[in-house]
């Protein structure tokens, strides 16, 4: 994993709603329904290294034998992003497509906890095989957990988006857990160390069972890579090939690939989807504002799209194949996406420097649909 120079602070979060076992951060803000992204956020109430402080050693003083250690403090969004939390219960009566998720409370009186939303992009799956269920299939009062949002309403019950369901659950099933891989390591034998952003660690080896998701697609360990959701079954601890607390599933399904590709970045340079992205002495990335910048061409096309420049209004078009995804302007803050009326605004301008221009990571992997390996 390359190295990234991260300053962790204070994770701020306004409250905490914890729901049968999962948590999320509702933040304040108005009344009932309005609602926000949830991210982890860091205080960023940090005091310049160049500040004169009483008694303080500035990090960029001297050190041992007088070489000058500095260092440099940048964030990206995308680590920080919390994941669909998990929910269960049992189903109260459906009204359209909203589904309450009943938990009995110390009274013994059965409340909603969260109200789900089931939109077309919903997954409700049975929770044996896997297979694809509809919204007619699901029965009130019976057993359901659930992969929602990030995004809750402020209202009680708080409401938010199904993206995943799993119904049909047996009396004593180990339910598998749904994910998005973060990071995967192979070792010489063939298996697979995977970490995922809902904090598993599972160990893939030749007798986990790998299927697609609804295709006849050959699946194998080396089709799963940063990026990929993945629903496991299985809770055995294997401690001797994947530490303490790895689980070792039994069967892991693949769902199709939603990105463009995976990247890692850092003061020392970019990779995209495990190759390492050459880069000239005018190109390395830097850190402007807290931002790493990092060089918007090598980036873009490395991730498989072409660049068309207009010199004559200095605008900047990237295409995949003939069509154009989104276009800026040169030092512009605001980037019109295809499709979208309303502009996309740059968390940091781009900029030039001695003819390479520079973006912000956070700015390039959205925009580009890349998923930032950890």
């Amino acid at each position: 994993m390359m190295k990234k120079t991260i300053k962790h602070t204070i994770v701020a979060l306004t409250a905490v709603s914890c729901i049968a076992g999962g948590s999320t951060a509702l933040a304040a803000g108005g009344s009932g329904g309005q609602s926000l992204i949830v991210t982890r956020t860091t205080a960023q109430n940090i005091m310049p290294i160049s500040a004169p402080i009483e008694g303080v050693v500035p990090i960029s003083a001297p050190v041992g034998d007088g070489t000058s250690v500095t260092e440099s403090v940048y964030e990206i969004a995308q680590q920080n992003e919390l994941p669909p939390v998990l929910v269960h219960g049992t189903m109260g009566e459906a009204e359209g497509s909203r589904i309450p998720v009943m938990n009995v409370n110390e009274e013994g009186e059965s409340t909603p906890s969260i109200i789900l939303g089931i939109s077309d992009d919903t997954l409700i799956l049975n929770a044996v095989t896997g297979l694809p269920m509809k919204q007619s299939d699901l029965r009130e009062n019976e057993a359901l957990y659930a992969y929602a949002g990030p995004i809750m309403t402020m209202s009680m019950p708080p409401q938010s988006h199904a993206v995943l369901i799993l119904a049909g659950i047996p009396a004593d099933f180990a339910v598998p857990a749904f994910g998005e891989v973060d990071s995967v390591t192979f070792s010489e034998d063939g298996a697979a160390t995977v970490k995922t952003n809902d904090d598993n660690t599972y160990t893939v080896t030749e007798d986990t069972k790998l299927t697609p998701y609804l295709t006849k697609n050959i699946v194998t360990v080396r089709n799963i890579q940063p990026g990929t959701k993945v629903l496991a079954w299985g809770t055995a601890a294997d401690e001797s090939t994947g530490g303490a607390g790895a689980v070792v599933p039994s069967k892991m399904m693949l769902f199709p690939y939603a990105y463009q590709g995976y990247a890692e970045v850092g003061l020392d340079g970019i990779s995209m989807n495990g190759e390492a992205v050459q880069l000239e002495k005018g190109e390395m990335p830097y850190v402007e504002n807290g931002k790493l910048m990092l060089p918007f061409r090598k980036f873009v096309e490395a991730a498989g799209y072409t660049i068309d420049w207009n010199a004559e209004r200095s605008g900047i078009a990237v295409l995949s194949g003939e069509q154009e995804l989104y276009a800026y302007t040169a030092g512009g803050t605001e980037v019109k996406r295809a499709g979208e009326e309303e502009p996309y605004m740059l968390l940091e301008a781009a900029v030039v420097h001695d003819g390479v221009s520079f973006m912000a990571a956070d700015d390039l992997l959205r925009l580009n649909n890349v998923k930032l390996a950890r």
